[in-house]
């Protein structure tokens, strides 16, 4: 490497370093969203499969790509985790603004589900007299734990709650709900079945802050497409109401 070449290289080292602008360019987002799915007994091992799937499909849909990419940056903070009466870490915070990025988030996505459901069969069976709470308000406060430390700088911050049922541990999840949005951040819902209670309770206790909304995932075959449509709605802010979004033409 000639002279002028070398001097480029600690250059970029040293701006890199000093977190300068490359640094700061770089961990700009659109939005950072941050999802919690639902580990407590009442959702079973086949339905985390069936939202493996679903997430797993959403996050690769040319919809939702194409969404990210006509952000101002063209691309958005990702994390996962599960929840129960404590948090499951799944997928650290990472960047997606492209398919690359999307399968990389899958791939990850897909190990942490068989990591955890393969823990979850043993435990399910010790602990099936007794069973395992929903603490929602946990899930919230996890959360919300989660986009005030996220490496990216955002102006919007979104958490969406997978589940299929109401706080049963301790207080109830409108305190956490209302403290979460107090912080500015925005939370959505999606509940697995369609009891129309669960869904009330959810737009009642659970979701909240600019655009939110809840939607529910009525059959497995829906999954896909109804994870899809959120997490569109997460991106642009569109489709509150729970209307199909516009076809590309």
């Amino acid at each position: 490497m000639n002279r002028l070449g070398t001097l480029g290289v600690v250059a970029l080292a040293y701006v890199l370093l000093e977190g300068g602008p490359a640094t700061s360019i770089e961990t700009e987002t659109d939005i950072n969203v941050v999802t919690g799915l639902d580990f407590s007994h009442s959702v079973s091992l086949d339905e985390h499969w069936i939202v493996q799937e679903g997430l797993a499909k959403a996050l690769l849909s040319p919809e939702v790509i194409r969404a990210i990419q006509h952000g101002h940056h063209g691309r958005i903070g990702f994390a996962l985790f599960g929840w129960h009466t404590k948090t499951l870490p799944m997928l650290p915070w990472m960047l997606i603004g492209s398919a690359d990025d999307a399968r990389v988030a899958v791939q990850q996505i897909r190990a942490a589900f068989s990591e955890q459901i393969a823990t979850e069969s043993t435990l399910r069976r010790v602990e099936q007299r007794f069973g395992r709470p929903t603490d929602l308000s946990r899930a919230l406060s996890s959360a919300s734990d989660m986009l005030k430390a996220a490496p990216f700088r955002s102006t919007r911050s979104v958490i969406n709650i997978i589940g299929n049922g109401p706080d049963n541990v301790g207080a109830d999840a409108q305190g956490a709900r209302n403290a979460t949005l107090a912080l500015g951040f925005t939370i959505n819902g999606v509940v697995l079945g369609q009891d129309p209670d669960v869904i009330e309770y959810f737009q009642q206790k659970v979701v909240g802050g600019p655009g939110s909304f809840v939607e529910h995932v009525p059959s497995s075959e829906l999954m896909a497409r109804i994870l899809t449509r959120k997490f569109i709605n997460d991106i642009v802010i569109g489709f509150a109401d729970g209307s199909e979004p516009e076809p590309d033409h």
